[in-house]
């Protein structure tokens, strides 16, 4: 199994044993965080502003992001201060993916409900 998709893995059985957004948001930016051994943090975009939200391990500078996209459009950006190969880059998009539904912090669902 690569390592992308222990990573991957991780995040999925997090969804599953998970309902709350907060649960899920945390543990993710941890496992990331632990398996990659740096600061791992979300960025919420909140009224066309962005909004720091958790941040796991050592703190940082964050100097990459990964977009968090929901429907196309950028809900929030997953952050850390560590540089990311090809390979991490593109564990760290598919993460993104799967968390996208948890990332709406900041929309407005007109008061209809919603399932992720």
């Amino acid at each position: 199994m690569s390592e992308g998709t222990t990573v991957v893995a991780t995040i999925e059985q997090i969804l599953e044993r998970s309902e709350e957004a907060d649960q899920i948001l945390l543990g993710t930016i941890a496992a990331l965080s632990a398996h990659y051994e740096t600061g791992v943090g979300i960025r919420f975009i909140e009224e066309g502003s962005f909004s720091d939200g958790p941040w796991a391990g050592e703190a940082g500078v964050a100097t990459t992001e990964v977009e968090v996209r929901y429907d196309g459009e950028l809900v929030a950006l997953l952050v850390t201060p560590a540089s990311l190969d090809e390979d991490a880059q593109t564990t760290w998009e598919q993460v993104a993916n799967l968390i996208s539904a948890f990332c709406l912090v900041g929309w407005d669902i007109g008061g209809e409900d919603w399932e992720p």
